[in-house]
């Protein structure tokens, strides 16, 4: 029988040979896991996600265009114009009257909103 023997050189790159080669095999084996198994699952993952915002999409898209031919679209504006005009009646006409009131020699005035705060100015010409 034959002793083979090895120095410290030839050993260590016969270890780091050892340890490239088991490294390379993990990266191969994670890379056909992930090529097989888990893209798969991402994509359809991805497509079940993009089907539903189509869906939810065209759900919307199609309530608004129902909205549309039934006139609902029309009650909301009108709605809001009336609320608009309430508004308006409620707000500016007593600023715009206390605004004459105070100052009666000017004709134009301003009328400027401030968050929820409505006041009324006179213009200089």
């Amino acid at each position: 029988m034959q002793v083979l023997q090895i120095d410290m050189a030839t050993l260590g790159w016969l270890l780091f040979a050892a340890a490239a080669g088991s490294s390379l095999l993990t990266l191969i084996l994670l890379g056909i896991i992930g090529h097989f198994w888990l893209a798969p699952r991402v994509e359809r993952k991805i497509d079940r996600r993009l089907e539903e915002g189509a869906a939810q999409l065209e759900e919307r898209l199609r309530q608004r265009f129902l909205d549309l031919l039934t006139g609902r679209s029309r009650d909301v504006i009108r709605d809001r114009a009336r609320d608009l005009a309430r508004r308006l009646r409620a707000e500016l006409e007593p600023a715009l009257a206390r605004a004459l009131l105070e100052r009666p020699a000017d004709d134009t005035f301003l009328a400027l909103l401030d968050g929820d705060r409505l006041s009324v100015v006179p213009v200089n010409r």
